[in-house]
């Protein structure tokens, strides 16, 4: 069922990438604006990479901050396949769900601590995109410049990064989780909070997890140097993406400022969160990237031709390095036990 509404999902993507691609054409860019620089291109190929990895470890190192035995090249399978999982059907905290599911099994974890961790990871994945939109806009106002994109959207994704840093919060809160857990409607435990639980085990519903939750942000808590490499490693995650769309930028002979990008960059997080249908956001996330630079005074096909050498790096590439992983993990029994395939 799941890949039947994934492959529906995809098709309508395929189709609004392609309406897109006509209505754009980036490809007269592609051929006039100066000599493709590949050396520039392979290097923000590599970047984007590296931020992958990274991404991976700074889970790998709040799980140790826990006392989770896993191994970083266990972390790192477990991260690429939630990442794939997430790709086909892009719900509401996907990656943080499998993520969650697939290493509670492992010496010394639970439910609790595999939920924990990833939120933690989560909250700082948005600590760092707000921080970074933050000091972009400070430092581009300080030096008496302008915000390179629509203000008020550039304000809206700085707050949205903020709220969204609360409620990761709020959700690693034992007491305010126990609250709203009991105040919820029937319809909210069944369908989110009870679907945190361990099939296999005997315990039901969510209140296990909130006392596991506690228990595992105590030993977090522990660790404040685990803590600090984490979020730098998220930190560089994410600026690698923007630095990606730089480089991109830079090897089509196109110079865009800094703080473009990451502005830029940003309109393209903020879809991917609210991204719960499309798999991958093929078509949405390429015209939003394209439509910010827009914004920012690029010529239409110019922005188009920087959006889709960008998402070849940090989508299709991706692709390229985490679907090997996947099969070889097992994502569809992962499916299927869970999911009901």
């Amino acid at each position: 069922m799941v890949e039947r509404k994934a492959l529906a999902f995809t098709l309508l993507g395929v189709a609004i990438f392609v309406a897109y691609l006509a209505y754009a054409n980036p490809f007269t860019a592609l051929a006039e604006v100066g000599r493709f620089n590949l050396g520039i291109y392979v290097v923000a190929i590599l970047i984007d990479q590296i931020g992958l990895i990274l991404w991976a470890a700074s889970w790998y190192l709040i799980l140790r901050a826990m006392k989770v035995r896993i191994s970083f090249w266990g972390t790192t399978q477990l991260s690429f396949t939630s990442l794939f999982i997430a790709w086909l059907a892009p719900l509401p905290l996907m990656t943080e769900m499998v993520r969650a599911y697939l290493v509670k099994d492992k010496s010394g974890s639970n439910m609790g601590k595999g939920l924990s961790s990833v939120l933690v990871h989560r909250s700082y994945y948005n600590i760092a995109f707000g921080l970074i939109i933050g000091v972009t806009a400070f430092a581009t106002i300080a030096m008496g410049g302008q915000i390179p994109i629509n203000p008020e959207i550039s304000w809206f994704l700085t707050a949205f990064a903020v709220v969204s840093v609360i409620i990761f919060a709020l959700m690693l809160n034992t007491r305010a989780l126990g609250y709203v857990y009991g105040k919820a409607p029937a319809w909210a435990k069944r369908n989110l909070f009870d679907r945190f639980h361990d099939p296999e085990s005997g315990e039901e519903g969510f209140q296990p997890v909130i006392i596991e939750i506690g228990e595992a942000v105590g030993a977090l808590k522990d660790e404040p140097g685990l803590n600090i490499a984490a979020f730098g490693m998220l930190l560089f995650h994410w600026g690698a993406g923007a630095m990606t769309a730089y480089l991109s930028a830079a090897a089509l002979g196109v110079h865009v400022s800094v703080s473009t990008v990451i502005f830029a960059f940003a309109v393209v997080e903020f879809l991917q969160q609210m991204n719960f249908f499309i798999p991958s956001g093929i078509g949405l996330l390429d015209a939003g990237l394209a439509g910010a630079f827009v914004l920012a005074g690029v010529p239409l096909s110019t922005a188009a031709a920087i959006s889709l050498l960008t998402r070849l790096a940090t989508y299709w590439f991706e692709v390229l390095v985490c679907v090997p992983v996947a099969l070889r993990f097992g994502y569809k029994e992962f499916l299927t036990k869970y999911f009901g395939g």
